[in-house]
């Protein structure tokens, strides 16, 4: 019976064999409800559907951020010709060390269509998030005269000295945590206003990352933290706007870490 299965295996054509092994890999055209024939506008189309349903800043699904990295990461590979033509053959594992040549694709479509505008809420944190995503793995900053900026400013992420209650709370022996500048008291319009040691304060939303992973990410648990411009030390980064996380190129202080969370707890 094994030689009978392998006389056939050898019998088929190599192109029926390909064109079997391309049909099972559908996931990205399911994600985006199109057919495998689909045209780049075809694609574009049912993405810009797709993201007006499930973007966070529309959904109120509690998966809506998970749920729109796929619908972004399947858009940028289906976008690419290349890119398209070994995933309709190797499926997701074809394109492990690959680039796409539309990086961001995805978020232009959010950031330039009408239609998504008067869902693009105003906030801090959205503000943050956009310088950030537009200095993505810059290793400095230049000010007027050409030197470099080393004071954090709105977008950087940062070590920031931990509150004597959080350390309470956590007795894990960290003295610092990482996070990422929202705003700054020296950039409010009434900053004339403010006292010397206001004006220093900063608001910083805290950052974790999993245990065995290299991605930070913000923490579902931790409140907004506050601390002083002179306390912080900024962190080189690279940020990916779609899935919401920052990797950290730089060797962290020995008292700065995570916070560990069960599993249970962050769901």
């Amino acid at each position: 019976m094994a030689m009978a299965v392998l006389s056939v295996r050898a019998a088929m054509p190599v192109s029926s064999t390909r064109a079997a092994a391309a049909a099972a890999h559908t996931e990205f055209y399911d994600l985006l409800r199109v057919d495998k024939k689909a045209s780049s506008s075809q694609l574009k189309t049912a993405y810009r559907k797709m993201a007006l349903e499930h973007h966070p800043d529309v959904s109120q699904h509690p998966d809506a951020n998970r749920r729109f990295a796929q619908l972004s990461n399947a858009y940028e590979v289906l976008i690419d010709p290349e890119l398209r033509a070994v995933y309709d053959v190797s499926g997701e594992k074809g394109l492990r060390g690959r680039e796409s040549k539309n990086r961001g694709a995805a978020w232009a479509v959010w950031e330039s269509w009408d239609e998504f505008k008067p869902f693009q809420r105003k906030t801090r944190k959205g503000d943050a998030r956009s310088i950030a995503a537009a200095r993505s793995g810059v290793q400095g900053l230049s000010n007027e005269e050409g030197g470099e900026v080393t004071e954090a400013q709105s977008g950087d992420v940062v070590e920031y000295p931990l509150s004597v209650v959080v350390k309470s709370q956590h007795q894990d022996g960290r003295n610092k945590g990482v996070g990422l500048v929202v705003s700054r008291n020296k950039d409010r319009q009434d900053r004339h206003k403010l006292s010397p040691e206001n004006l220093e304060l900063v608001e910083i939303e805290p950052l974790f990352k999993e245990p065995e992973s290299q991605a930070w990410r913000p923490d579902p648990m931790e409140g907004a933290a506050f601390s002083s411009l002179h306390d912080l030390r900024v962190l080189h980064v690279e940020y990916d706007r779609i899935s919401d996380m920052w990797m950290i190129l730089d060797e962290l202080s020995p008292d700065c870490d995570s916070p560990v969370y069960a599993e249970e707890v962050i769901l």
